[in-house]
């Protein structure tokens, strides 16, 4: 079975289960593929499903009939011939053409998908591939071009404006560096670039977070000098930005009720010398094991992990803590970049905000008196934002906001929203709050 037969299967799979292109990656199908081949696989894959409200409506204008007359199988066949006709440059689109007819079933298949390539190689060599008209409705036109549902196009709109919208779009299609967290507690930021340096990989050091690093030699994390020695974990320097808006200092105690895979856990850790104590909750059991390995190959004894619901938290330990993390579950509107899939799911449900609150509340419970509390999503949305944080100050007169800076970025009552096209990170939102 060769890389695009596999593709294919796993697309088919993806169409008919809505599985996640991840947990798809790690199907039997790929056992057996060679480091170069999965990488192949990969791009496919995620380029595919990135792009397919583009490519149907090209396939459909092509085929010059409705994208639902077309057979969801030979849709995916031609969705996997358009990435490489168009957007993989790594064939000529002959050969493009070719290899993918070849998945045809049959013949009468077979034509149809060797038609509507060739238009479309013939379409982009004149560079008249079909695209709605602006003018006439920018939101269809957005949602063409940058593959995302016109519903998501217009909340966005709401939100950003049209040309706010349009970048942030870009930005979420736009090729992604790997980001680092340093351990500086195994080693300091610059030392660790100079060593990247030396060994030949193209790396920054971030200008809004102190620990972070933007690896842009695409090379796997292990691959990466001081994996094993504990040197760095994989985080978005987002992520690294809101455990630094926490305000660790030597010898807090720390809850983070939300906290796998563990990155925040890791970097409060690292920010308070490895001196105080991290208690790491998560409601998945199966999860636990991931942050407990992750924090002895960092070094980092101050972490402990517990199985624990944060819509239920240990009355034992209420007002324990100097500092709390909630870092709740989203509907991932600043991630569709990474997760290509999640543009694709029905708008936030009406019962995420209610849970998130529920959460923010419940965690308030662990806060001593004086202490910060930061409350983060990787959304975009207001609903699961700004609008969860102002019903607890309304509801809760012993709790402020707390004003943060980051870079030359000021927050706004307590919160910020960094923004992909601006601040050059995921999408994530960071409030910063107190309890009196």
């Amino acid at each position: 079975m060769t890389v695009r037969d596999i593709a294919l299967r796993l697309l088919d799979e993806y169409e008919a289960s809505g599985k996640y292109v991840n947990l798809s990656l790690s199907s039997h199908l790929a056992d057996g593929l060679s480091a170069k081949d999965r990488a192949q696989l990969t791009v496919l894959l995620y380029t595919a499903v990135e792009n397919k409200l583009k490519y149907d409506y090209y396939i459909a204008a092509f085929a010059k009939r409705g994208i639902d007359k077309i057979d969801l199988h030979t849709r995916n066949i031609l969705r996997l011939g358009m990435c490489q006709l168009l957007d993989i440059s790594a064939l000529p689109d002959f050969a493009a053409v070719s290899e993918t007819v070849k998945l045809a079933r049959h013949s009468g298949e077979r034509g149809f998908v060797n038609g509507i390539l060739r238009s479309a190689a013939r379409a982009k060599e004149k560079n008249e591939l079909p695209i709605p008209e602006r003018a006439k409705d920018e939101a269809r036109y957005l949602s063409v071009v940058y593959s995302f549902p016109k519903s998501t196009v217009k909340r966005f709109v709401s939100l950003f404006g049209s040309e706010g919208t349009e970048k942030l779009l870009g930005a979420f299609n736009s090729k992604r560096s790997l980001d680092i967290t340093v351990n500086t507690l195994k080693i300091s930021r610059d030392e660790y670039v100079s060593l990247l340096a030396e060994r030949g990989i193209s790396a920054r050091p971030s200008v809004l977070s102190r620990l972070s690093v933007r690896v842009d030699t695409p090379l796997p994390p292990r691959e990466l000098p001081g994996f094993e020695e504990g040197c760095f974990f994989v985080q978005d320097e987002a992520c690294a930005i809101s455990a630094e808006v926490l305000g660790t200092v030597s010898g807090d105690s720390i809850a983070d009720v939300c906290s796998a895979p563990g990155g925040k856990s890791f970097a409060a850790a690292i920010l308070s010398g490895n001196t105080g104590a991290v208690a790491a909750f998560d409601i998945r059991e199966s999860k636990l094991s991931l942050i407990k390995n992750g924090a002895e190959r960092l070094g980092l004894s101050s972490v402990t992990v517990a199985e624990r619901d944060a819509r239920e938290p240990d009355e034992s330990r209420f007002e324990c803590f100097d500092r709390v993390i909630c870092d709740v579950p989203c509907s991932g509107l600043g991630v569709l970049g990474k997760k290509p899939d999640l543009r694709y799911k029905e708008d936030v449900s009406p019962e995420l905000p209610e849970l998130q609150y529920e959460i923010l509340e419940r965690s308030l419970k662990y806060l001593r008196r004086g202490g910060t509390l930061v409350y983060s999503t990787c959304t975009l949305d207001p609903r699961e934002n700004e609008e969860v944080v102002a019903r607890l100050l309304e509801e809760h007169s012993n709790v402020t906001h707390v004003d943060f800076s980051v870079g030359g970025y000021e927050s706004a009552n307590g919160m910020m929203t960094l923004l992909p096209h601006v601040h050059g990170t995921d999408g994530f939102f960071i409030a910063k709050l107190m309890k009196k």
